[in-house]
């Protein structure tokens, strides 16, 4: 009731309205020389954006022209005018870009989802090659400037998604030319971890070798006070626990972070911890929340402050968040 009478007495304290448009001016190039052309395809079912209330203003968002795929394509080649040596056609996917407002305990939060993926297109199909997909949820309460905020960093996640694609090594798997956008399902089923009734005991220096179920052969965890300290092998080779992605014992999988180990649970969707952002991030705790946009901008302050706040995030509400099994990257999609 709170949460509706709330919503329901917002338009009375707006006072104006301030269109923001996401410009796309941030660089574009491939420094590789690798690409030939980009196709832009659109897969969001409302390709107009709500507005979003921020302190006392109803915010419109929108790109150079409304026409999402044909800006992005347009922002791309005039960043690369001389393609003549490219020999790739990439396509990416925008399956979803949304900015929104929501209640949560009588507070209003301002959200931005995204979901983007590219893949090289061949003769015989597409390849996957990259994807960003997050939603990020700010406190109009504690969180300032956040419409240029969306602004700003919807353009750098798909400038730094755009750098990484070009440089990156396609997938192995081909998505039939009228399966792409079944992508995920094609290549989920080609990963021995969604089809395996019992997971690999073992050492996991990273998230492709986890899915795809290949441990380090020959190598043992040990232990010190009960904590997983490291693995080492026949050979007296060691391992230190902080380069593992994760390891499995007796069929339970722990994944590394900055929290320690935390295990890794599975339904449906996918894998995932228990966890919060501050748990994971705690360089968040004492910069920008930018930083959670698109990576950290500075380290962790030492002393009692740092220390406090981060003991209330080990405290603090945890939900599940899913590990992406195509980047291992954690996605915070609720």
């Amino acid at each position: 009731m709170t949460k509706t009478l709330l919503i329901f007495l917002l338009p009375l304290f707006i006072f104006g309205q301030e269109k923001k448009i996401i410009k796309l001016n941030y660089p574009l190039k491939d420094y590789t020389g690798t690409t030939k052309s980009l196709e832009v395809i659109d897969l969001r079912k409302n390709k107009v954006f709500r507005n979003m209330v921020f302190r006392g203003k109803y915010y419109s968002f929108s790109f150079p022209t409304n026409d999402l795929s044909a800006d992005i394509e347009n922002w791309f080649e005039k960043n690369n005018k001389k393609r003549d040596k490219g020999t790739n056609d990439i396509v990416l996917l925008i399956e979803n870009l949304a900015i929104t407002d929501k209640v949560k305990n009588d507070e209003i939060y301002c959200v931005l989802d995204m979901k983007f993926s590219t893949f090289l297109k061949k003769d015989n199909g597409y390849y996957f090659l990259k994807r960003y997909d997050n939603v990020i949820s700010f406190s109009t309460k504690e969180m300032g400037g956040i419409p240029d905020l969306f602004v700003d960093n919807t353009q750098k996640v798909l400038q730094n998604l755009m750098f990484s694609t070009y440089r990156a090594t396609p997938s192995e798997t081909v998505i039939p030319m009228a399966d792409l956008y079944n992508y995920e399902d094609i290549l989920k089923a080609t990963y021995p971890v969604f089809s395996n009734s019992k997971l690999k005991n073992g050492i996991y220096l990273d998230a492709q070798s986890f899915f795809k179920q290949t441990p380090l052969e020959n190598y043992k965890i040990v232990r010190s006070d009960g904590d997983v300290v490291k693995a080492i092998d026949p050979n007296d080779n060691k391992i230190p626990a902080r380069k593992f992605f994760c390891y499995v014992e007796s069929g339970k999988a722990c994944k590394n972070s900055q929290a320690g180990f935390l295990e890794m649970l599975h339904d449906e969707r996918g894998f995932y911890v228990n966890a919060n952002k501050f748990m994971l991030f705690p360089e968040e705790i004492n910069t920008s929340s930018a930083f959670f946009l698109f990576g950290a901008v500075g380290g962790i302050a030492a002393g009692i402050q740092f220390s406090v706040k981060y003991n209330n995030a080990l405290k603090d509400e945890r939900y599940p968040i899913y590990i992406d099994f195509l980047t291992g990257e954690y996605s915070f999609v609720k």
